[in-house]
């Protein structure tokens, strides 16, 4: 199945679609959505599908996707979580965080050139509750903000620096 996404002029602004494939071997700015779990000074970590094509088994945010063309971040969050973990999210329990601009170059064929729209959700969600999509998601777990350096994270390091910053200062 074809998954068509928006790609971005610089400043953020849609300018034409393309196919996701496609636009990874580009490397079209793009956006997607991300979604933390937190509960006190804990984060749900999810750890990606073997079957992956970008960082299989590493750990990485709650909740994270594309936004299809033509969708916003808010919708894209909400929708990404009932589709990885089987969660329901009202957008009234969203709280954005910001944006922040990612780049990296996986392969020769796979490039990220991602804006981050991320966003912060207060709940104590019990792991074995969820359904978690085995072409997404390996497994979750939650996990103390001094405890992720101990686990293989994808490289989102500014994202991780903002959600230290949000919940050490009880924003």
């Amino acid at each position: 199945m074809r998954e068509l996404i928006d790609i971005l002029s610089p400043e953020g602004v849609p300018i034409g679609v393309k196919d996701k494939r496609a636009m990874h071997r580009d490397g079209d700015l793009h956006l997607s959505a991300h979604l933390w779990l937190v509960s006190g000074d804990r984060v749900l970590l999810q750890r990606r599908a073997l079957v992956k094509e970008s960082w299989p088994g590493l750990w990485d945010i709650s909740v994270a996707g594309h936004l299809s063309a033509g969708e916003d971040s808010v919708s894209a969050a909400i929708r990404e979580a009932q589709e990885e973990l089987g969660l329901v999210v009202d957008p009234a329990e969203l709280r954005y965080l910001g944006r922040l601009r990612y780049h990296v170059v996986l392969r020769d064929d796979f490039i990220e050139n991602e804006l981050h729209d991320v966003y912060l959700l207060h709940r104590e969600v019990d792991v074995a509750t969820l359904t978690l999509d085995p072409q997404e998601v390996a497994e979750v777990r939650w996990v103390s903000l001094d405890d992720l350096s101990r686990y293989p994270l994808v490289p989102h390091d500014d994202e991780y620096a903002l959600l230290r910053r949000t919940i050490i200062g009880g924003l």
